[in-house]
């Protein structure tokens, strides 16, 4: 491994066991060096190759987008297994650009080494739970190397689905499942007869693979519908509102199950579905947004038992751990969410681009603290460099007591009697979804 990858890889495991509640893999693979050409979806642009190459054992050579590719980014992302791959949309000819990087990736391949390509090719500015349709490079990768190495090396094609409940939110999940494998060296004898017939043929057959690993809504007005419905019943990967005692994979096979439910609606089940969304489900959130709640809100004030007195406790936990958060969290993380919320147009960058900065401005910033404070408070180095690892541990508690402080206060302006009258059209909401069997 480079050194930049080796560190991002190591230092970066920890904050993503923290960033995310739970951490799920399907079919996860347990060799750390091979031939295989991954294609993920790319729901969530700079997290999903950071997500991928920590939460997973394989070490990949990551085909970036080559606009972001200059003379001072270029060797950074050298050194962290990254390759232009060169689109349409770039302008210029990126066919005879790519047949140099091709051949970068003939050699890795040839080396033992992995590959990561992100098939969609563009993340959406919203975050959405479907696959646009697949680009054939990584096929055409494939087999361009299996000809340069003369079919002497079996090489596969392997699709994944990264499943986030929001890549936005802290302490949200995440969920990897790897298809069945394709290996391209058993189409040999048809490559060659027809090459352009068989990667197209391929290619269809991974993006059908990779739509059996995520949540695939083949109508885009159903994406939100599709949410809302995880959100009220609760069985589904929505960010805020689920059971907690159903598994994160039982959670993502619903999710799974819903959508290719409602993929497969007919003309009438379709239109009732939409007279449901328009007549009862939207009154009912309009409702929820006049009085200022959200879905979850709701069912903490109203439904949750004990759950103030368990949010107390936790705050009062989780106390000295926001005041040590002030000094050593506070500072980088106002100037970076400044920034980058002022920086970057597309919101789906901006979750990703945060930790990144923070992981290079929180360290810098703690050394200087931590400097400051031995003059003040003189002790052990190895006390210095625990309490430095311990950080990970105190941002989230931080972040975890503002979130539980403002759901606390907001409480204040509601009792349960004041609620009836929406819990009861929630109630309404819910038998309705009930009788179209969702």
């Amino acid at each position: 491994m480079r050194p930049l990858y080796f560190i991002f890889r190591f230092a970066l495991a920890l904050s993503f066991r923290l960033f995310f509640k739970r951490v799920k893999q399907v079919r996860p693979s347990n060799k750390r060096f091979g031939r295989t050409i991954f294609v993920s979806n790319h729901p969530s642009a700079f997290l999903d190759p950071l997500v991928i190459s920590c939460l997973r054992k394989p070490v990949v050579f990551f085909m970036t987008r080559s606009d972001v590719f200059n003379r001072f980014t270029r060797p950074i992302f050298w050194l962290a297994h990254m390759l232009p791959i060169y689109r349409q949309q770039d302008g210029g000819n990126p066919q005879e650009k790519n047949k140099a990087v091709f051949k970068k990736a003939t050699q890795a391949l040839a080396r033992n080494r992995n590959l990561l390509l992100f098939g969609e090719g563009i993340t959406d500015d919203v975050f959405e739970r479907r696959l646009k349709p697949i680009k054939k490079g990584a096929i055409r990768i494939g087999f361009t190397a299996l000809e340069d190495l003369n079919w002497s090396v079996q090489i596969e094609v392997q699709g994944l689905g990264i499943n986030y409940t929001d890549p936005g939110v802290l302490r949200s999940d995440v969920l990897i499942a790897a298809a069945e494998p394709i290996v391209l060296n058993n189409y040999k004898d048809a490559y060659l007869e027809n090459p352009s017939k068989v990667i197209s043929e391929l290619n269809g057959e991974l993006e059908i693979r990779m739509q059996r690993q995520i949540t695939h809504l083949n109508a885009e007005h159903h994406v939100l519908l599709h949410e809302q419905i995880m959100m009220l019943n609760r069985k589904g990967m929505h960010v805020s509102c689920y059971d907690s005692t159903i598994s994160l994979e039982d959670r993502w096979d619903y999710s799974r199950q819903l959508a290719l439910k409602m993929n497969e609606l007919n003309e009438s089940a379709n239109q009732q579905l939409i007279n449901f969304s328009t007549d009862t489900l939207s009154p009912y959130l309009k409702q929820l947004a006049q009085i200022g709640l959200s879905e979850a809100e709701l069912y903490w004030f109203t439904l949750k038992r004990n759950w103030k007195v368990r949010t107390i406790m936790l705050a009062l936990i989780q106390l000295p751990f926001f005041l040590l958060g002030l000094i050593h969290v506070a500072v980088p993380h106002i100037l970076v969410k400044r920034f980058v919320e002022s920086k970057f147009e597309r919101k789906v960058f901006w979750s990703s681009a945060k930790m990144g900065m923070l992981l290079v401005l929180l360290p810098l910033w703690n050394i200087f603290v931590f400097v400051a404070l031995s003059f003040l408070i003189y002790e052990k180095w190895y006390f210095w460099l625990t309490y430095f690892v311990a950080l990970n541990f105190v941002a989230v508690a931080y972040y975890l007591f503002i979130k539980n402080t403002t759901l606390l206060r907001k409480s204040l302006r509601y009792n349960a009697q004041s609620l009836q009258t929406i819990v009861a059209e929630r109630k309404r909401v819910l038998e309705q979804l009930e009788k179209l069997q969702f």
